[in-house]
């Protein structure tokens, strides 16, 4: 079934399992009043609570989006409290990270990003930059059922794609990686690889083999 167009008498069940992408969240939270600045998950939740009758002038900004960190790398500590100190994920908390683990280079993970998104959210004032270490540690743990996480379907289904040793039978994978994650955004089954795509849609794929 082809994707419908987004109403807001829509059915929760409905939007939900189909595929949008960041900027129609956007587009619908700007044509219905509703905030429309965050990540996706944000934004869906915005979208969710209108479809269930929430009224628009009670559908708030949940994350107040700080856009500076005064902190100096030199002043941060594990113990460092995030959300009262002045610490962000910047070019200060980078040269923390990278002289307290060692390295020559430091990058942020997503799921300190996602991790930081929620203490702002929930306003967590107990949080430190403890917890940022514990995720930079084990990325993946307590992340499968949160909800931003959610939204990396694309990323998710050409990695298990990839992983598929079903799928080295194909030239130019990324491609016909492509060509299946587009029928299956564009319609309602679940948004994640499977094998039975490749008989579902071999019509579509079959120039690729080898």
């Amino acid at each position: 079934m082809a994707r419908p167009d987004f109403n807001k008498n829509m059915r929760i069940k409905d939007f939900q399992s189909y595929y949008w992408y960041k900027t129609e969240l956007q587009q619908i939270c700007k044509r219905h009043s509703l905030p429309a600045t965050g990540t996706k998950a944000e934004l869906t939740a915005y979208i969710i609570k209108l479809l269930t009758g929430i009224p628009v002038s009670n559908i708030k900004t949940t994350r107040t989006i700080r856009r500076k960190g005064t902190l100096k790398a030199s002043s941060i500590t594990p113990n460092t409290n995030i959300l009262a100190s002045g610490f962000s994920l910047n070019n200060e908390a980078r040269a923390f990270f990278k002289a307290y683990y060692g390295l020559s280079q430091f990058s942020f993970k997503k799921s300190m990003a996602i991790k930081m998104r929620a203490i702002e959210t929930t306003q967590d004032k107990t949080a430190t930059v403890k917890d940022l270490m514990d995720v930079y540690e084990h990325p993946y743990e307590n992340l499968v059922t949160n909800a931003e996480e959610q939204t990396y379907q694309w990323n998710d289904f050409v990695k298990t794609f990839m992983a598929d040793d079903y799928t080295k039978v194909y030239r130019e994978r990324m491609t016909v990686a492509s060509i299946l994650w587009a029928r299956v955004r564009d319609s309602n089954q679940p948004k994640h690889y499977s094998q039975g795509l490749l008989k579902q849609y071999q019509s579509d794929i079959r120039q690729y083999l080898s």
